[in-house]
């Protein structure tokens, strides 16, 4: 069986799933009844991924094209509903209408032999957009830029083609990683769309007054059972930013009811007031609570007005952000553009955790803090394209191969640093006497500790006798794989081993930066001011300095 939160091959035997540990909903001994089987001459189902209300969905194999797809089969006791067969018919339909690169395909609609009805799907490989925020909230506003865009551009096709959607959510938005696209959406479940030219004489698959849609994301006018627009799945692409930027929903029920009773009376509080830790721009803040408007009429005028708004924003925060770079000492927002990460299997894609901001900035300072480097980077990562999906330019070479190449440069230059190391230390250092075999701390240095002390790694002296050059330097690689692969805590571990067996400075500054993504100010500072203790003439001193907001001292003469 098929993990339906990650993908991951759970075997037959768990009840939890290996990789992300989701309960398993598996069917009743004797096996599901489609797995195994062929539906319809055309597909050989596969494995069972997903239960609704509604019905199954399971990956399947298109014969004809030896192709992976998604078949969602309506239950057989709901096939004498005539309302339940016709909203099932009619997701068939909506989504056919949509040719968009960021919508859900539908390839087929038919019959099984048993009579029980199918939709074919295309097949993505990813997380839904609520697994990525349990998973790796807080979010970079860039990144969440991005995705929004791609929900937007979405549904300004579907709005074009008459299908409101109606129950847009977290769960119904699936993200995939690709090789040069990072965070690609794709919203699917059209399940309860809305065709607003339908000229169908079939019945009226919703009552007046009737509510459907899931409420912590329904418009007032959603809530109330009003005659709905476009507009209402704008207000929820709000509800969704809300969450993106916060972790959190605009508002807290612990009922239905209570959830559209208060999207009905009450107004959201500001983004930064539920959660003043969060890095969420002026301009995004506006945005959203205009968004959330109780009147349609004051939030945008459609899908692409909406766009265009956040692209806006977006500038501002980009442009703001460099202005207080130069003229503040004030922490900067991390950018939160992702670099693409490197695609191996599929397990290790969905074991894989996006929540790295190790973004151009991050690389400049690096660079610029190691001796001989000349890399240029840009200072800042830009949405590079502002249509239905955009992309990444990377450092360098741009593309997904950017950051790599700029981790092949830093481990040259590493190696580059380590035999000039050994011609000091064993040359210079070794004819001054006993003393050159130790660190030797500039005056006035953070005082240093030995390497037994419950002090902070980042203020230990490691003795030479204490060292291991080729261990650090393979934990030093496994941590440069581990940021490629987002796993920050894992690279943090393995530099801070590294460094205890070889305290180079450029691994104190690498650790800075680490814990300055995961919001470890103190952390951050003291490796940082290692970093600069042990190499006061860094090209990243600048750039330290501004991001904690005070200057380092220099070590004075002796």
């Amino acid at each position: 069986m098929y993990c339906p939160s990650c993908g991951a091959d759970a075997e037959d035997s768990s009840r939890y799933c290996p990789a992300c540990g989701a309960t398993l909903l598996r069917s009743a001994e004797g096996g599901d009844e489609y797995v195994g089987k062929t539906i319809a001459s055309k597909y050989r189902v596969e494995a069972l991924i997903g239960e609704g209300g509604m019905g199954k969905v399971y990956r399947a194999r298109q014969l004809a094209l030896d192709k992976v797809v998604v078949l969602k089969v309506l239950r057989h006791t709901l096939l004498s509903d005539e309302r339940t067969v016709a909203r099932f018919q009619r997701e068939a339909k909506a989504a056919s209408r949509l040719n968009h690169p960021n919508s859900i395909s539908v390839l087929d609609f038919g019959q099984a032999d048993d009579g029980a009805l199918f939709i074919a799907m295309e097949y993505v490989a990813g997380q839904d957009l609520h697994q990525i925020l349990s998973r790796e909230w807080p979010l970079g506003e860039a990144r969440v830029v991005r995705i929004a865009l791609q929900i937007l551009s979405a549904l300004s096709d579907a709005h074009g083609a008459g299908v409101i959607h109606r129950d847009l959510k977290p769960e119904n938005i699936m993200v995939e990683q690709r090789r040069n696209e990072p965070d690609f959406v794709k919203v699917l479940d059209f399940g309860i769309a809305k065709i607003t030219d339908s000229q169908d004489e079939g019945p009226a698959l919703t009552r007046a007054g009737f509510v459907c849609g899931t409420p912590e994301y329904m418009s007032p006018e959603q809530a109330r059972g009003a005659v709905l627009d476009h507009r209402s799945d704008l207000y929820a692409v709000g509800v969704i930013l809300y969450q993106l930027m916060t972790g959190l929903l605009p508002f807290e029920s612990d009922s239905a009811v209570g959830f559209a009773t208060k999207h009905l009376t009450e107004e959201p509080p500001p983004p930064t007031r539920r959660r003043p830790d969060a890095r969420i721009s002026p301009g995004m803040e506006r945005l959203i609570l205009r968004v959330l408007s109780k009147d349609p009429d004051d939030r945008p005028a459609n899908a692409a007005a909406f766009k265009a708004e956040l692209l806006a924003v977006d500038k501002e925060r980009r442009r703001g952000g460099a202005a207080a770079n130069e003229t503040s000492g004030r922490r900067p927002q991390a950018s939160g553009v992702l670099a693409p990460i490197p695609r191996k299997s599929q397990a290790a894609q969905n074991s894989a955790r996006n929540n790295t901001a190790w973004n151009d900035v991050t690389v400049e300072a690096t660079v610029q803090g190691l001796p001989h480097s000349r890399t240029p980077v840009s200072e800042e990562a830009t949405l590079a394209r502002e249509g239905t999906q955009t992309s990444v330019v990377a450092p360098a070479s741009g593309g997904g191969e950017g950051i790599i190449l700029f981790f092949k440069a830093l481990t040259t230059v590493l190696v580059l640093g380590a035999v000039g190391f050994f011609v000091y230390y064993f040359g210079i250092g070794a004819g001054s006497g006993s003393e050159g075999n130790q660190y030797v701390a500039p005056p006035n240095a953070p005082r240093l500790l030995t390497s037994g002390s419950d002090q902070p790694d980042y203020l230990r002296q490691i003795p030479s006798n204490a060292r291991n050059v080729d261990k650090a330097r393979k934990l030093t690689q496994d941590g440069d794989r581990d940021v490629l692969a987002g796993e920050l805590v894992r690279a943090t571990s393995s530099y801070k081993e590294a460094f205890n067996f070889n305290p180079e400075a450029e691994l104190a500054l690498k650790l800075g930066e680490l814990y300055w993504q995961r919001d470890n100010t103190d952390e951050a500072r003291g490796w940082w001011v290692r970093h600069l203790t042990d190499m006061p003439d860094s090209r990243a001193r600048a750039y330290i300095e501004v991001r904690l907001g005070s200057p380092v001292a220099r070590p004075s003469s002796p």
